[in-house]
């Protein structure tokens, strides 16, 4: 089984590993930091992806500096390593990026967020796929000025209203889901619970329902004593969707068994757990909160988590879409803490609405989980507020704790339900270039450093989970899971 481990490491690096912190000027250690498994061991570090040039390179505050080159990308033979990139399109990186790490950015500097070199690539990008797909770069090599063009596929622009009407973003999306089903199918299996998950969600949407049968059947396990929440959640939500599109009953007894296992998993009362302590933490008592979730199914840790919580609603909820009997008072009790943990503003806090780590893809899995619930938890003045408090995390979506591509999938799945075009363009308007740096040149996407001082998204899942979201996100036909909105 692969889902335990999967969250102790998470968990495990988030206390102890010093290295895996923020996007700073020298990124933590890990710009010389490879990922030990899936597609990317060969390259050095946690770099920046340059699009689909097929080049990575370290950021400075106003240029990059080139440290990998994929073999059979547009910028091998062009670029050179240790190439520093100072400009673009003619035109210079004139915003310098502000480095630091989100806690530093909300108090010091909160109204940025990846501007400087990053956007100016992405959106230069933009600007040469709408055109003849020339990519003219200012670089300087050995000291001396020079311009190399990159060749990319003069494949548009992204339309006004993206990914609806796009044919960019339709064209970006089958390249996705055909990574996924291609070259990086063997490797799902392999994956981690939240990369293998939205994997398999991907190739469902995608109409890739030999692959999805098989990967349905392979995680058609009924959930062991001791397992964490998220695999769980995980699970079930994946084998829902498949069950709602295939009506493939054999997978509905381990739906109502993963159901189950979350219902045991939710506190109770929390005055039962006022005496907890959780190693040099101490007590962590007041962490534990009545109808929530924490990490693992036995109530143990640190205490409940509205991430784990609104997971399990999304579950709850599709299970019982599928006809599973889940208890609706274990339902409510769940909606109760994730309301109670949410401000005026519509940010949700980690354990409470207290707190100040990214709140982007608790926001928008919240909105996930509404959609499902529909009118038994219908409920417009919270979903307004939670729909503005994911408008003001726009700038924040990659900066999550631990695993910062989580955040972004919930994220703009969560924009995509919310109903609010606003909200839809302010979101994705701001991240286009963003998306443009993540894709790789053989059609997957990558994961970008963000600011959170413990974010390992790139060492769980590199490729994959990113991969998977941006397939489901861009696919601007008609919805085809719950979750995108069908």
């Amino acid at each position: 089984m692969l889902e335990r481990p999967f969250v102790t490491t998470v968990f495990f690096l988030s206390l102890i590993v010093t290295s895996l912190h923020a996007i700073e000027k020298d990124n933590r250690g890990r710009w010389e930091q490879p990922s030990k498994h899936g597609p990317d061991t060969e390259v050095p570090g946690f770099l920046i992806n340059l699009g689909p040039t097929g080049a990575r390179a370290t950021m400075e505050a106003q240029s990059f500096t080139v440290k990998y080159i994929f073999a059979d990308s547009p910028a091998a033979g062009k670029l050179a390593l240790d190439d520093v990139i100072t400009g673009v399109n003619g035109r210079p990186f004139d915003v310098p990026h502000t480095f630091g790490h989100h806690m530093t950015r909300m108090k010091e500097f909160p109204t940025v967020g990846y501007e400087g070199p990053m956007m100016d690539f992405g959106n230069a990008i933009e600007e040469a796929e709408g055109g003849d797909g020339k990519l003219i770069l200012s670089v300087t090599r050995a000291g001396q000025p020079i311009k190399v063009t990159i060749p990319l596929k003069a494949i548009g622009k992204f339309s006004d209203t993206f990914p609806l009407n796009c044919p960019k973003s339709a064209l970006l999306a089958k390249q996705a889901s055909n990574y996924l089903s291609g070259p990086g199918y063997d490797y799902i299996q392999k994956e981690k619970v939240h990369a293998k998950g939205m994997s398999a969600l991907a190739l469902l949407a995608a109409g890739k329902s030999a692959q999805a049968k098989e990967l349905a059947h392979a995680w058609n396990e009924k959930p062991h004593k001791g397992i964490w929440v998220w695999p769980t959640g995980y699970q079930c939500i994946f084998l829902c969707e498949y069950y709602l599109l295939t009506k493939d009953e054999a997978v509905l007894p381990t739906i109502q068994a993963l159901a189950a296992k979350l219902e045991y998993a939710q506190v109770d009362d929390m005055a039962n757990y006022k005496d907890r302590t959780h190693g040099k933490m101490g007590n962590v008592g007041h962490k534990f909160r009545t109808g929530g979730m924490g990490h693992n199914t036995e109530v143990g840790g640190y205490g409940t988590m509205n991430i784990t919580t609104t997971l399990s609603l999304a579950a709850w909820e599709l299970a019982k879409q599928c006809g599973v009997a889940v208890d609706q008072k274990k339902v409510d009790l769940a909606f109760d803490y994730l309301r109670s943990s949410t401000d005026k503003d519509g940010y949700i806090g980690y354990h409470t609405k207290a707190g100040a780590y990214a709140a982007g893809g608790r926001q928008g899995l919240s909105i996930v989980a509404h959609h499902l619930a529909g009118e038994s938890q219908n409920n417009p003045e919270y979903l307004k507020r939670v729909t503005h408090g994911l408008k003001n995390s726009k700038k924040y979506l990659p900066d999550a704790h631990a695993d910062g591509m989580l955040a972004v999938c919930w994220g703009l799945l969560g924009t995509r339900l919310c109903g609010d075009v606003e909200t839809q363009r302010a979101i994705m308007d701001y991240n286009k270039a963003w998306f443009n740096m993540a894709r790789c040149h053989d059609g997957s996407f990558v994961a970008l450093p963000g600011r959170d001082m413990y974010d390992s998204c790139y060492y769980l899942s590199s490729r994959h989970q990113l991969t998977a979201t941006m397939a489901l996100v861009l696919a601007n036909g008609e919805p085809v899971l719950k979750i995108q909105g069908k």
